[in-house]
């Protein structure tokens, strides 16, 4: 398998729609469409507490044409780290003051098939009083702080549609409770 070339189809301005050629396995010529963000796809996704309950985001995604339940998030713009822009987000979408870093994953595919966007998890303690107050115009974000219980009920509610990495912070969420830190 080798790539040969790609082309911008499509662009607009935070992502473009490509056509790659590569080399298949019987080293024919194929072609792959995909989605490249252009920040080089880095995102970062902020699992924070506060005191013993989950941050937790109900947010209108134009995508699914619906609210999304999940956790604070967004783009690692260049130059940017990881750490920085979790508590710029962590502070835009929820008002809270990311306090700690207990734990910071690597940059992990989100959907690799589709996109080129690689997301870091940031497990965080937080304080403060929740708002919409830095939600940009094209953002509807409310925010939950929820305990083990509360989590485990959303959870079990199948009309809500959930980000599938925040699913599986939730799970953790409701096994462990908090962030330990190492």
């Amino acid at each position: 398998m080798k790539i040969l070339r790609k082309k911008i189809i499509s662009s607009s301005k935070y992502l473009d729609f490509v056509s790659t050629t590569y080399l298949n396995m019987n080293n024919d010529e194929s072609e792959w469409f995909s989605v490249e963000r252009k920040n080089n796809g880095k995102t970062v996704l902020v699992a924070a507490t506060v005191d013993d309950k989950l941050v937790v985001t109900k947010e209108f995604r134009v995508a699914i044409g619906g609210y999304e339940w999940a956790l604070p998030a967004g783009l690692v713009e260049e130059g940017d780290s990881v750490e920085k822009t979790a508590k710029k987000e962590l502070k835009e979408e929820t008002n809270l003051e990311l306090i700690e870093i207990i734990e910071k994953t690597p940059y992990m595919a989100n959907s690799a098939g589709l996109t080129n966007e690689v997301v870091s998890i940031v497990f965080a303690t937080a304080k403060g009083k929740t708002s919409r107050q830095g939600n940009e115009q094209s953002e509807d974000i409310e925010t939950f702080l929820l305990n083990r219980d509360k989590v485990k009920n959303l959870m079990q509610d199948k009309k809500k549609v959930f980000s599938a990495k925040a699913w599986l912070i939730f799970d953790r969420f409701v096994r462990e409770g908090g962030w330990e830190k190492n």
